[in-house]
């Protein structure tokens, strides 16, 4: 079986008709987020803010976290605005006094991250907010990495909320935004739901059918053509619906068997790979409360491109999360650290303990040798 990558599709949840067709997220649990508008991926999510609801001229600020994907940078470059970096710390927290520092009133958006299922302290957000009021800022809070986590007072607050939904789950495309109760945002028709991106990804599917009954195939094609999928969603921002397809799946879906498979798999890796010497666990163990989802098993490796071609050749997909747009901007030094270091192991809901027992154990035999 591959394992990691994009996902299959999944025929049997095409077959009905979503009963319903609204997504509850579990950060809300104020229920302060009625509006809900679901797009083609997450930075059209974004853009659409920035075309329809925040209008931002050349002589404004957009004040962007320095670690961080170039889509969220580009989803953004819809807008005349120009762009400053705030320093995450290499415990992918805030750094508030560097935050501070790069305020004045040119910047009007503070968009925020929470990374990998763990939101910020809830420290960082209360100041987070303070300075907001202070300065008067519209705030953008992404979700993508934390769509299924829930914590009061940590999760949640943003004016607006966006996420790449198609990340968590088996369809083709999907994103959402969701509008905090009494923020503008008019309503405008979103242009038609397919893409280049969309018939890359179905694409990619039917490949990934012909690797799991041929474990010993050459991936090289394989990585290039999700390389190119990838790509292809940075090439046009238009805000577009989300596919009848993808629609189906994801309000057919059963979120809370999700959830506990992915919590379940990322215990066990914990467990496994905690005590392996040369390998860093970028998380922590899970709670008890079942407020935190992992997006993925982040681990830090030194030798980064040994290790991720050591995954390739055993039929294992890491992920970068991310290779930084320095073009743009100098990140801080543990920005670059944790972009240089990272894999991201998948643990989600495609998976068993068999499955995350061969990833432990190929982990485990790569740091032996």
């Amino acid at each position: 079986m591959l394992i990691g990558g994009f996902y299959h599709i999944d025929p049997e949840l095409l077959l009905k008709e979503p009963e319903k067709k609204d997504f509850p997220l579990r950060c809300d649990g104020k229920g302060q987020y009625h509006r809900k508008i679901y797009t083609g991926n997450g930075r059209t999510a974004t853009s659409y803010i920035l075309l329809n609801a925040v209008h931002l001229t050349e002589e404004d600020v957009i004040l962007l976290p320095d670690y961080l994907c170039v889509s969220v940078i580009n989803s953004l470059e819809v807008c005349p605005a120009r762009f400053r970096f705030y320093r995450v710390k290499r415990d992918l927290t805030v750094d508030l006094e560097d935050l501070k520092s790069k305020l004045d009133e040119q910047v009007k958006v503070l968009y925020a991250i929470h990374y990998f299922g763990v939101p910020q302290p809830k420290e960082v957000v209360e100041e987070m907010l303070r300075l907001v009021r202070e300065w008067k800022l519209i705030l953008i809070e992404d979700l993508t990495q934390t769509l299924y986590t829930a914590d009061e007072g940590r999760i949640g607050f943003g004016d607006y909320l966006v996420a790449s939904t198609r990340k968590w789950m088996p369809v083709t495309d999907g994103g959402i935004l969701a509008v905090r109760d009494g923020v503008d945002c008019p309503a405008v028709p979103l242009k038609d739901a397919y893409d280049e991106a969309v018939y890359r990804q179905l694409l990619i599917s039917v490949m990934r059918d012909y690797y799991d009954a041929h474990p010993e195939a050459d991936m090289s094609y394989y990585l290039q053509l999700e390389r190119e999928a990838n790509k292809a969603r940075y090439l046009d921002f238009t805000p577009r619906e989300m596919t009848e397809l993808t629609s189906r799946i994801f309000f057919n879906m059963d979120h809370e068997n999700s959830i506990r498979k992915r919590r379940e798999n990322y215990t066990y890796l914990y467990e496994q790979l905690k005590d392996v010497e040369g390998l860093t666990l970028v998380g922590a163990p899970l709670d008890t409360d079942q407020k935190y989802v992992p997006f993925g098993f982040v681990v830090l490796v030194e030798n980064r491109s040994g290790f991720y071609d050591y995954l390739a050749e055993n039929q294992i997909v890491g992920e970068i999360q991310w290779v930084l747009p320095e073009e743009y901007y100098t990140p801080g030094e543990d920005a670059r650290y944790l972009s240089e270091h990272n894999v991201m192991l998948q643990c989600d809901q495609r998976y068993g303990e068999k499955e995350m027992a061969f990833v432990a154990s190929k982990v485990k035999d790569y740091f032996r040798r």
